[in-house]
């Protein structure tokens, strides 16, 4: 009996922890989980005797502020780089978030940290409701 009353309130905990999430997306506004991967095709070669070592920093504005969120492997002597890593950011469909991707020639590969060190190459900004929406 005892183990069959466990397993009620298992379910039950279940149950209630997915009405509350429903309630909360409800609350919230619509809320999907996106997953970005970045790629760059013809980047300028900064290099002397290689070409580009790419690397992208991946922000997000808050308040007035960037905040770092994330950063991909280098990839190495490639001008058209397409990195592996990827970035689950929430999609608010009712809010209008700005990202912001810094691509960097990677000259330090010991101090991937010192961003100072590295050569820039260029940025974008954009919201996920450009990349959700855009055509391709």
């Amino acid at each position: 009996m005892l183990a069959n009353n466990s397993v009620g309130r298992d379910l039950d905990d279940a149950v209630l922890a997915a009405v509350n999430q429903s309630i909360n997306a409800a609350q919230s506004g619509l809320v999907q989980t996106i997953t970005l991967t970045f790629a760059c095709q013809n980047l300028p070669n900064l290099d002397t005797f290689t070409r580009t070592d790419g690397m992208v920093i991946f922000s997000k504005q808050v308040g007035n502020q960037w905040q770092r969120l994330g950063m991909t492997e280098v990839i190495m002597d490639n001008l058209n780089p397409a990195w592996v890593k990827s970035f689950d950011v929430q999609y608010h469909f009712e809010k209008r978030e700005l990202y912001k991707v810094d691509v960097y020639d990677v000259d330090d590969t010991a101090n991937l940290n010192n961003i100072a060190g590295h050569d820039y190459v260029g940025s974008l900004e954009f919201t996920v409701h450009e990349v959700v929406t855009s055509r391709d």
